[in-house]
């Protein structure tokens, strides 16, 4: 028999699986609301971290950066190469000299100009500081009136000029000559000082030279390392031909012979590296060439020669000539003396190997000025 729906049954029958669902419900609702803490804890951990790892990664391109920029551009200019006493240039310093020399021939050789600059940059201070003891002092009227000598136009001797307008034209020449090389008037000034205590040095020197010396009559021929000329070839040559005929085929001048290779009488020490060939070296048992004997080819950092004895030796005269190149190797003597004293005694350093070599060579190709500078051009050292 069938029994009639009753609402409050069929309500009760219901509600436990109502309750048993929202309970669920309720509970997953609590257990969300439980995970998103944890959940969003994590999105914002892992966000920390992104950001963390993407300022970590700019810093170190930053750092890389900072870090060639200042190895490449900030640095060397600043590095040291050389020092004398209290005293030190750096790598800018030789970089400036070498420009004025390019700025005045348009080109420089870099095979030997870096390290013969930063020795002459040496020499130049080394000679300041022992100014005062060997007399010498250069004055600002010195140096005027040496720059008025390289940039002061002389006009005709017919011409009516302005004194006014003369002047003005050697500030202007000046000007345009420190544009081109990149000086500035103090670093001009100060290079005209060392040219002018050189020059005064170079008198010290002379005056110490005897007027008569023991000389040597001299030929020879001069090849230039690089020439490809064979200097064996060329010295067996003078075995069977006249030496001027062959001298004027082939020697290289350098302002002591002439097209015929004859040099003249020439003093010991005016040309060191040949010293031993026309005068002799006990010292190493090597003896003199005799009147009309040919040495072999004889290297040296001036080129090859290929030197023969036409007489001597004999007391004579010095011509001016060789007396201003005695008095020059006598200078190239005292600074080198100087360079020795102060790398023994630790007052004069030098700090310049391939890699220094390689960054200046690189700065005075990029930027160094190249054009002719024309009137006016400094005494090289």
């Amino acid at each position: 028999m069938a029994f009639p729906w009753n609402r409050s049954t069929g309500a009760e029958q219901v509600a436990p699986a109502e309750r048993r669902r929202r309970s669920r419900s309720r509970r997953a609702r609590q257990q969300e609301s439980r995970n998103e803490p944890a959940r969003l804890t994590r999105e914002r951990r892992h966000q920390r971290a992104a950001f963390a790892v993407g300022i970590f990664l700019l810093l170190v391109v930053f750092g890389v950066v900072s870090f060639g920029y200042y190895q490449e551009f900030y640095k060397p200019p600043r590095v040291w190469a050389g020092s004398v006493r209290n005293v030190e240039f750096t790598m800018g310093d030789l970089v400036q000299r070498i420009r004025v020399l390019q700025g005045i021939s348009g080109q420089v050789d870099l095979s030997i100009v870096p390290f013969e600059y930063l020795s002459n940059l040496l020499d130049a201070e080394v000679l300041r500081q022992a100014s005062p003891g060997l007399g010498i002092g250069i004055t600002d009227e010195d140096i005027d009136n040496a720059l008025k000598e390289q940039f002061y136009p002389t006009p005709p001797a017919e011409q009516n000029v302005d004194p006014g307008q003369l002047d003005e034209e050697f500030r202007n020449s000046y000007q345009i000559f420190l544009s081109r090389t990149g000086l500035s008037d103090e670093d001009y000034r100060r290079i005209v000082e060392e040219q002018l205590a050189l020059q005064y040095l170079r008198a010290i020197m002379d005056a110490t030279i005897d007027v008569t010396q023991e000389q040597v009559e001299v030929q020879w021929i001069r090849l230039e390392v690089d020439s490809g000329v064979d200097a064996s070839e060329v010295r067996n040559r003078l075995d069977t031909e006249d030496f001027a005929k062959v001298a004027s085929e082939v020697s290289a001048p350098a302002n002591f012979a002439n097209s015929r290779g004859y040099v003249g009488w020439v003093p010991q020490k005016a040309f060191p590296a040949l010293d031993h060939l026309l005068f002799g070296d006990e010292e190493n048992g090597k003896e003199r060439l005799k009147p009309g004997q040919i040495g072999k080819p004889e290297f040296s950092q001036d080129g090859i020669y290929i030197v023969g004895v036409i007489s001597g030796p004999e007391e004579r005269d010095i011509s001016d000539l060789m007396r201003a190149k005695l008095s020059l190797e006598l200078v190239k003597d005292w600074q080198s003396q100087q360079q020795l004293a102060g790398a023994e005694g630790g007052w004069l350093r030098m700090n310049f190997n391939s890699k220094w070599y390689e960054w200046v060579a690189d700065q005075v190709h990029l930027s160094a000025p190249r054009a002719d500078l024309g009137q006016g051009r400094p005494q090289g050292r």
